[in-house]
């Protein structure tokens, strides 16, 4: 087989290899199909292993099933839409003219980003690392947009990496960050399973005069990966009303301003 000409298109192609044998195949038999050399292929695998789509293990190579399942970008929007979009219009409602804003990549942020653009703010700079959000608010005169380069992952549909994080680092700060995540703990904090993304999330924290976690109540008390932020760094939590009343105890003892979406 002829290598492909993109990296990304030859990436692409291996996932659909794997999926093609069941999901497992052989780091040895998938070298064979391609005309490249072992070094090229291991640097697609480790690629493809950081954006959580794929497991190596002892020569052998396996797709990450739950992962693709539970974290594609476009799957996550469909899940309880309805207390997303609700998240959102709250918010948006946080927002004031002239200010400076962090913005991670899932589904929650995007659902704050339609409800931001029916707001007549003026002066909004929005800084994130989605491939996702400058779409929706491309055409917004009002709101200026700084995506932050990197590997873009397919799955979540965000870019990341260490040069990226260390330009956030040096170079931004901003009024508020608005995040979502993957789960909830009141006794760790967020948490969130893919590594990179875990990473730059904590950058933005990091160089942030305001937390605001927005996370739906189906996403309290489950566990994940990477704990990447704790409770006592979050200054706002905006949730819905399916959040159970010993969670919102646990939650405001700690000092965080619980804001509920109707």
């Amino acid at each position: 087989m002829a290598e492909l000409e993109f990296p990304e298109d030859r990436r692409d192609r291996i996932i659909e290899i794997i999926k093609k044998n069941n999901g497992r195949i052989s780091i040895k038999d998938l070298f064979d199909q391609f005309n490249i050399s072992q070094s090229a292929l291991y640097k697609d695998l480790n690629i493809l292993e950081n954006r959580g789509l794929v497991i190596k293990s002892y020569g052998k190579l396996a797709l990450n099933e739950s992962e693709e399942r539970k974290h594609n970008f476009f799957q996550n929007l469909q899940k309880n839409a309805g207390q997303k979009k609700a998240i959102g219009k709250c918010a948006a409602s946080k927002v004031t003219d002239n200010e400076t804003i962090f913005m991670d990549g899932s589904s929650t942020t995007f659902y704050f980003c339609e409800a931001l653009k029916r707001r007549s703010l003026k002066n909004i700079t929005i800084i994130t690392n989605s491939i996702f959000i400058p779409r929706v608010l491309i055409m917004e005169d009002n709101i200026n947009i700084i995506t932050v380069g990197g590997i873009v992952n397919k799955l979540i549909g965000t870019s990341d990496g260490d040069i990226w994080e260390a330009l956030v680092k040096n170079t931004f700060y901003a009024n508020k960050f608005f995040f979502s995540c993957y789960s909830m703990s009141t006794d760790v904090g967020v948490l969130d399973p893919i590594q990179n993304d875990a990473s730059m999330k904590a950058v933005f924290a990091l160089k942030s005069q305001k937390n605001i976690c927005l996370v739906d109540s189906s996403k309290f008390q489950q566990y994940s990966t990477f704990n990447w932020i704790g409770l006592d760094e979050i200054d706002v939590i905006i949730s819905d009303t399916g959040i159970e009343s010993d969670t919102s105890k646990k939650l405001m003892d700690k000092g965080i301003e619980l804001i509920i979406a109707e």
